[in-house]
Parts: C-alpha cells; structure tokens; sequence
C-alpha cells in the first residue's frame, strides 16, 4: 500500500469557507422551521390540540439544524488548523533537509520551531 497524497493548505482552507458558509444555512432554515413550520396561528377547534406537537417538532428540527451547524463549524475550524500543521510539517521538513546538506546549524531551526536553545 504505497499511496502517495497531496496536501495543498489554501485548499482546506478553501473547505473550510465552504463549510462555514453551509453551516450559516442551517441557521436560516432553522429560523424559517420554528417561525413558519411552528406557526400554529390558523389552528382552531380540534386542530388546536395539535399546538403542542407541532411546536414541539419545529423545535426538535431547530435544534437539530443548530447540532449541524455546530458541528459544521467545527470542522471547518479543524480544516484550518490542519491546513497550519501541514504547512508547519513542510517547514521543519525543509530545515531538516538544509540542516543535513549544511546549508543551516541544527539549533536555529530547534530555536525557530520547537523554542530550544534559547
């Protein structure tokens, strides 16, 4: 199982713009459920008896659309941080390379990235 990937950081981050702008759409919706879909104003005689069920489930629906959103927010502040660690990776790679090949002493690069030697 030699499998080789690309990670490239703008493009997580580019992921992560998208989940956040798909995770504000849970809120519209959640806004429109409990304000429309929760809307019992026209319920009269037995229809009336339903008021607690269906403002119960428009609720329900809205919290579940809030979980998603949260949890959508969530990743995508992952996707950041790993768009970080991979870039920091890359950067110790390469001080680790011009370390080896004398291009840089080993304790700049532990000073810059690991606060050693100070």
């Amino acid at each position: 199982m030699d499998e080789a990937f690309r990670v490239v950081p703008d493009e997580l981050r580019g992921y992560s713009g998208l989940l956040e702008r798909q995770a504000e759409h849970f809120l519209t919706i959640r806004e429109h459920a409990i304000v429309k879909g929760g809307d019992t104003s026209g319920f009269t005689g037995l229809l009336s008896l339903l008021d607690p069920v269906v403002i119960g489930v428009a609720q329900l629906y809205g919290e579940t659309l809030e979980a998603a959103n949260k949890k959508m927010t969530q990743d995508a502040e992952t996707l950041v941080k790993s768009a970080n660690a991979y870039e920091k990776a890359d950067e110790i790679g390469v001080c680790l390379i011009d370390t080896a090949g004398g291009k840089m002493e080993a304790p700049s690069w532990l000073e810059r990235f690991l606060g050693v030697g100070q």
